[in-house]
């Protein structure tokens, strides 16, 4: 089995709950974080707890290749991002911290192993913010050796788009959310 899925997908029903019918929440009528936006023709209010993992595992971790990324820490919290913000918007925000951390101009002279790889990874350029899980992408975050700080980066990110969404009555929660280590 994946183990890494089984982590991700505890850290994130640690977070969603039972049924809720919230009309002001983004996601409305939930359960175990499945929204009946997202999956109309469910009946979200009896679905069980094995359905909303299957669901999880085929469209938040691997139709978004969030399975194919090998740091177990990243992969868990773009997951998680990825239930709450949607799995492109997740990916977007992992490949602009990817940017932030372990991209950017560095003279050659300054340039270490990984990042020389990381150069000719990206052509002369920075990795594309497509919200796309790629093979570049998925091998960019496996060279950065800064994992932690790409972690912090990704909170960031997160951080903004919580922000602009001007939901004061929400962003305590996934503040908190974003804060835990997964």
């Amino acid at each position: 089995m994946d183990k890494t899925f089984d982590k991700a997908i505890a850290y994130t029903l640690r977070h969603e709950g039972g049924h809720v019918f919230d009309p002001k929440d983004p996601g409305g009528e939930t359960r175990f974080g499945i929204s009946k936006r997202s999956y109309p023709k469910i009946d979200i209010k009896n679905l069980r707890l094995a359905e909303a993992v299957y669901l999880y595992r085929v469209d938040f971790w691997v139709r978004p290749k969030f399975n194919k990324i090998t740091v177990p820490t990243i992969a868990t919290k773009v997951f998680d991002l990825g239930v709450n913000t949607s799995p492109r918007r997740a990916a977007k925000m992992l490949q602009r911290a990817v940017n932030q951390v372990c991209g950017g101009e560095i003279p050659a002279q300054r340039r270490s192993s990984w990042r020389q790889k990381m150069a000719r990874l990206f052509k002369g350029t920075t990795l594309a913010v497509d919200g796309l899980i790629g093979p570049i992408t998925i091998e960019a975050v496996a060279l950065c050796p800064y994992h932690e700080a790409l972690l912090i980066a990704l909170k960031g990110e997160a951080y903004q788009h919580y922000i602009k969404q001007k939901k004061p009555l929400y962003i305590a929660g996934w503040l908190t959310r974003l804060a835990g280590d997964a």
